[in-house]
Formats: structure tokens, C-alpha cells, sequence
């Protein structure tokens, strides 16, 4: 299919598509293997490292929707993305000495938007397996940072997660209305307050560092505008019909209808026993430390789809093994 048939919108052309795939894809690799330079410390290197491949892999995964790529391949990317998430929420909470730190700093656009972006992808893609580890992020192991926002704790409460009560809306601009919606029991109210969101949604986030990204030449920091959120209000409210909602232009109308034709999906990825081995030369079926056998020190960090590499040995070939410790390595 043609490029500018299949995106799913129309700033995006296959250039820059490209360009931006590649760039992203060769920055991630680069950070995963060096710390940042700005950083004052290695370790603050790392910290700073670890967090922008956190927010790529979220922005790569993000530019893939809009380039008009197949969903189901989305499923398996979002692993990557929690999982980059999470390494950057446990060497934040290393470096700050505090094991409740909070992994998105929801009290800013830059940590409040693709936080609540990801929850909403989590439920549109079938993947309600991985909120826990996103509700970790933010509550914390200790339970310290419960219920510190209201929108956050009423997508939660869609979970089998014991979530806590919140009348605090830390993001009243624009969010108060997909709040509203959240809360109303009438979907002709809550469609109603969905139209009042979209339509104030990207004026309203004027300030975010992705605002107007679109225009320029090379379209740089431009991945897609996206409200995955109000997708999955709608998907979440039971709301039939969203004709209404597809004249604006943010809202992921692509993904929501295949939210709701693929509704009974297994809300997992293919995290099965089997997965956790693979052969040399085969795409690595989960994102995280793996390690073989065939070579002392091997255990190392790959991103689900990675090519495993070939270090065979005198023992024969090489086995890559699923660690069961993923806890990364001490600063």
C-alpha cells in the first residue's frame, strides 16, 4: 500500500518517516551502551541515558502507529517500552537513594502526558498485563505515592488492581473534561465531554516539548499527536458508537476499532516458558537480560525483535536463557 494511503496522518511523509525510525532506533542503541555525556557523573549519565531511550521507545513506537504499521505488531513493542520504563525507574530510584521514587514526573506535561498516553495504550492494545508494572512505577514498592492523581486512579480502577481514592486532578488543562468523562455514568454525557477533550487537546498542550513539531522541514520531534487516552475512555465506557469523535484529528480512531474487534484478545504477549529460550540468529521474543552458557559474562540487555547473536563455543552452539534475575547491574 502507498505510504500516504496507509498513515494515519497526513503531516507525516515517508521520508522523514524513515529518517525519524532510524534515528531513534540508532540514538536508543547508542545511550543503551554509553552513558550521556551531559550527565555530571556517570552515574547521572546513565540516569539521563536510561530515561530518554525510555521516552523513544515510546515516541518510536508512537511514530510506527502514525506511519500506519499493522497493531499487532504494536503489542509486542509496547514490552519494550515498559520495560525501558521500568530500568529507567529503578536506576532513578538508585540514584536518588529512594526505592519509591516516582518513575514519571506526572507533575509536569513532559512526564503527565506520555504517562497517562501509555496506560491508555496498554488498554487499546490488549496488554492489561503490563499496568501492574506501570502502577509500580508510580505507587512505588512501599505504596508510598498512592493516589496522587484522579484520571491516573480511575483508568487503574479498570484493573484488577486494589487501587485508592483521589480528588486531586494534578493536569486540569485539558484533562478536566476526560476526567468528567471518566466519571459519568451516562455515555451520552461522557461522549459529550469526550468531544469538549479533543477539542481542546493539542491548544491546550501548547507548552509540550512535541507541540507543532510537525512543521517544521525536517519534522523533527514529530511522531504523531495522538489522545490515546480518549481512545481508551471509549473503549473503557462501553461507548458503541464514536462517529462523533473522528473528525478530530488526535483521536485513534484506527485503534479503537481494533480494540473493539479484537476484544475477547488474551490481554498478554508471549511471555510463555517456551519464549524463554531462542536460538542464535531468531529475533529475541522478550525485551530484557538474557544470557548463554556458551560464553562467561554473556547476561546482557536485548530489545524484543533484536537479532540474538551467534557465540558459539566449544560447548557448541549458543542457547540464549531468559535470566531470571532482571534486576540491572549496581551503578
Amino acid at each position: 500500500m502507498d505510504f500516504q494511503e496507509k498513515r494515519r496522518q497526513r503531516f507525516l511523509n515517508e521520508k522523514n518517516y524513515q529518517t525519524a525510525c532510524l534515528e531513534l532506533a540508532e540514538g536508543i542503541k547508542l545511550l543503551e551502551s554509553a552513558p550521556a555525556g551531559s550527565g555530571r557523573s556517570e552515574a547521572e549519565g546513565w540516569l539521563i541515558s536510561y530515561r530518554v531511550v525510555a521516552e523513544d521507545r515510546l515516541n518510536l513506537l508512537t511514530l510506527r502507529y502514525t506511519a500506519g504499521e499493522p497493531i499487532e505488531t504494536l503489542r509486542t513493542e509496547l514490552d519494550d517500552v515498559v520495560a525501558a520504563h521500568e530500568r529507567a525507574t529503578r536506576y532513578l530510584r538508585e540514584y536518588e537513594g529512594d526505592p519509591n521514587a516516582v518513575g514519571f514526573d506526572i507533575g509536569s506535561f513532559d512526564g503527565y502526558c506520555p504517562c497517562v498516553g501509555l496506560i491508555g495504550l496498554c488498554f487499546l492494545l490488549h496488554r492489561r498485563d503490563l499496568l501492574p508494572r506501570v502502577a509500580e512505577m508510580l505507587d512505588g514498592p512501599d505504596k508510598t505515592n498512592v493516589g496522587m492523581d484522579f484520571l491516573i486512579e480511575e483508568f487503574l480502577a479498570y484493573t484488577p488492581l486494589d487501587r485508592y481514592e483521589c480528588d486531586i486532578l494534578l493536569a486540569t488543562k485539558p484533562f478536566a473534561s476526560l476526567a468528567d468523562a471518566m466519571s459519568t455514568e451516562d455515555n451520552d454525557a461522557a461522549l459529550s465531554e469526550l468531544q469538549r477533550f479533543l477539542k481542546r487537546w493539542y491548544k491546550d498542550l501548547a507548552a509540550a516539548p512535541w507541540h507543532d513539531g510537525h512543521k517544521s522541514p525536517t519534522q523533527a520531534g514529530y511522531y504523531g499527536y495522538w489522545s490515546f487516552e480518549a481512545g481508551a475512555a471509549v473503549l473503557l465506557l462501553g461507548i458503541e458508537d464514536d462517529t462523533s469523535l473522528h473528525s478530530f484529528l488526535y483521536y485513534p480512531k484506527d485503534l479503537v476499532a481494533w480494540a473493539k474487534a479484537n476484544i475477547g484478545l488474551q490481554d498478554s504477549g508471549d511471555t510463555s516458558t517456551a519464549a524463554m529460550r531462542c536460538e542464535p540468529g531468531q529475533p529475541c521474543p522478550r525485551a530484557g537480560y538474557w544470557l548463554t552458557p556458551a560464553k562467561a559474562n554473556s547476561r546482557r540487555y536485548f530489545s524484543a525483535g533484536e537479532i540474538m547473536p551467534d557465540v558459539s563455543s566449544d560447548y557448541g552452539a549458543a542457547i540464549w536463557q531468559w535470566d531470571v534475575d532482571q534486576s540491572d547491574p549496581r551503578l
